[in-house]
């Protein structure tokens, strides 16, 4: 017989039926594990509230760029590298970073990445449409390859996009595969012209990687129109730490942190955060699982552990494998050349999108169980 039983953690209550009861009960003592360290004065205050200490939770070594702490805040519960990194490191980490993964997934998995991409912007187009929303001008930061909002371009064909990066090559081939308009800059500079500009602002994720977040979301709130949506998806702060802490509390070394992570949100802290700066929820919730059941954010598992730092020497890394990705380039034609991508039955493309895309388990983000944050919020005076 199925029971019911619920599980509180902290401001949330929910609820999933299970057989037996005992065994889901063991694990969720567990889900999430209470992160414990000690406490240091930090040397750079916390990017979302001010606060000057913070629980250091681990210890890594940014390629050889940087040393830094993670630290977690008591007041907002955000986790961030203390010292953080300056643009001039993240640049140089990223194109490392960009270098490495290229050449460790293979070709024919990136093509079914960007394919992904844009089943999920059609998915995100039409659940849209569902509420009624229908953007004209969309802004959106860190645009990767270009596909999700190809995806969203799908759904709605008049709308107006904008692609903002720091990274020209990235612009460069956003304007050259799909006609976006492009703004070289970083997400924290404030641009005069885009005030009250969009009525949709995408930044999937991106926030994690951002210096100070405090900049980006101001920015986000004042380039929106007034009852503007802003939409995001990052990971689950909890999960994405948990290498790296286990690694320091069990043998107290650093780990190599080679994808610039450097903020990892509390889903109660970071709903709060965007509250304050009048973005008001529509969708906010937890979804993927799969890494929860796996053990992440509560199983002290050694396969686990984030590797042990080498402190990569980046600029070396780039020098000897830069013209390895050279060839690495991708037609939208023949990405986009598929049997269910097609103008006259748009349904079609959205419900293969569904099937492949539609997240069956939806958790409150303060639970902090499940792999990643979905996020939705509306702009409000």
């Amino acid at each position: 017989m199925q029971q019911f039983f619920q599980y509180k953690n902290d401001v949330t209550i929910f609820a999933i039926y299970i057989t037996p009861i005992t065994l889901i009960e063991k694990l969720l003592r567990k889900i999430p594990s209470v992160l414990t360290g000690d406490f240091k004065k930090r040397e750079e205050a916390c990017r979302m509230c001010g606060e000057l200490q913070g629980k250091i939770l681990a210890k890594v070594d940014y390629w050889d760029i940087k040393q830094s702490d993670i630290v977690q805040c008591p007041s907002c519960g955000l986790m961030q590298l203390d010292p953080m990194l300056t643009q001039e490191d993240t640049d140089k980490g990223c194109l490392a970073y960009y270098i490495e993964e290229t050449l460790r997934v293979s070709k024919k998995e990136q093509e079914r990445n960007l394919v992904r991409n844009f089943r999920r912007g059609v998915v995100f187009g039409n659940e849209l449409k569902n509420k009624k929303i229908i953007p004209d001008e969309v802004l959106e930061l860190g645009p990767g390859s270009g596909y999700f909002t190809a995806g969203l371009k799908f759904v709605f064909p008049q709308i107006i996009v904008t692609v903002l990066d720091v990274n020209r090559e990235v612009l460069d081939l956003n304007s050259k595969t799909f006609g976006y308009n492009t703004i070289k800059a970083i997400p924290e500079e404030y641009i005069d012209g885009l005030k009250n500009k969009f009525d949709l602002i995408i930044a999937r994720d991106i926030i994690e990687h951002v210096i100070d977040i405090s900049k980006v979301i101001k920015n986000v709130y004042e380039y929106l129109k007034p009852g503007g949506y802003f939409h995001f998806i990052t990971p689950n702060g909890h999960e994405d730490v948990w290498s790296h802490y286990l690694r320091y509390k069990q043998y107290q070394t650093r780990s190599d942190l080679l994808i610039n992570h450097v903020n990892y949100f509390d889903g109660s802290g970071l709903l709060q955060f965007l509250k304050k700066n009048k973005l008001n929820p529509i969708d906010y919730y937890i979804y993927k699982i799969k890494t929860s059941i796996k053990g992440k954010g509560w199983k002290e598992d050694e396969r686990l552990m984030a590797p042990e730092s080498q402190k990569l020497n980046a600029d070396l890394f780039v020098k000897d494998k830069i013209n390895q990705i050279k060839d690495y380039h991708f037609e939208k034609e023949e990405i986009l050349n598929r049997w269910f991508i097609k103008e006259e039955y748009k349904f079609i493309t959205n419900l293969v999108g569904r099937f492949h895309h539609f997240n069956i388990f939806k958790l409150p983000p303060q639970a902090n169980v499940g792999h990643e944050i979905y996020g939705l919020f509306q702009k409000y005076q």
